[in-house]
């Protein structure tokens, strides 16, 4: 088995959930391409992710003092400033204060320091953030149970099996459901980011 990268339910958890006890290794790498699938999706529809990565990220010079990042951020290990030097972590704030993920890094009143060009004089992606990304470290307790169940809906439809209703025309054509579950829409839109 290849195993799930960045899955946010577990193989355990949706055989728990599944009431499946045995072991059959073909079967269990199939759940994990679907959990890895469906957690896939999750961040599709949300426009985030739900686990923490370390990347660098690069901006253009802003107007003012403050810095809008393009996706969650968690914490900032290097900020580099279009000149090239580094600016310490005493220097700036991380915004929205108080809560997690942040959204901005603006530069404190107290600091001499400003947005800068690069040796070129370009302020386009000139400022780069190293740091941890995501809407945060560990999955939520409920973007786990969401991903749970669209994962179930994708491993019943293999055997024409639907979660959902069923809807019979007049003609007697059986129509099955594609979206996801009510429930796990409900939390794809509480996350949702908007731009």
């Amino acid at each position: 088995m290849a195993g799930i990268t960045n899955g946010y339910c577990t193989l355990e958890e949706f055989k728990r959930s599944k009431d499946i006890t045995s072991t059959d290794a073909k079967r269990d790498s199939v759940i994990e391409r679907i959990i890895e699938g469906a957690s896939r999706d999750f961040d599709t529809e949300t426009g985030r992710t739900f686990y923490a990565r370390t990347e660098t990220r690069y901006y253009s010079i802003p107007d003012g003092r403050e810095l809008s990042v393009d996706d969650d951020l968690l914490t900032i290990t290097t900020l580099t400033n279009g000149d090239a030097n580094t600016i310490a972590s005493t220097e700036y704030n991380l915004l929205p204060r108080n809560i997690s993920p942040k959204f901005s890094v603006k530069l404190k009143g107290s600091s001499s320091y400003y947005w800068d060009y690069d040796s070129s004089g370009n302020s386009e992606y000139v400022i780069s953030i190293l740091g941890t990304w995501g809407y945060s470290a560990t999955t939520p307790s409920d973007v786990r149970q969401a991903v749970l169940m669209i994962a179930e809906m994708e491993y019943d439809s293999r055997f024409g099996t639907s979660g959902g209703a069923v809807t019979v025309t007049g003609a007697g054509v059986v129509i099955t459901p594609q979206s996801w579950p009510a429930k796990a829409k409900m939390t794809a839109r509480k996350y949702k980011r908007m731009v």
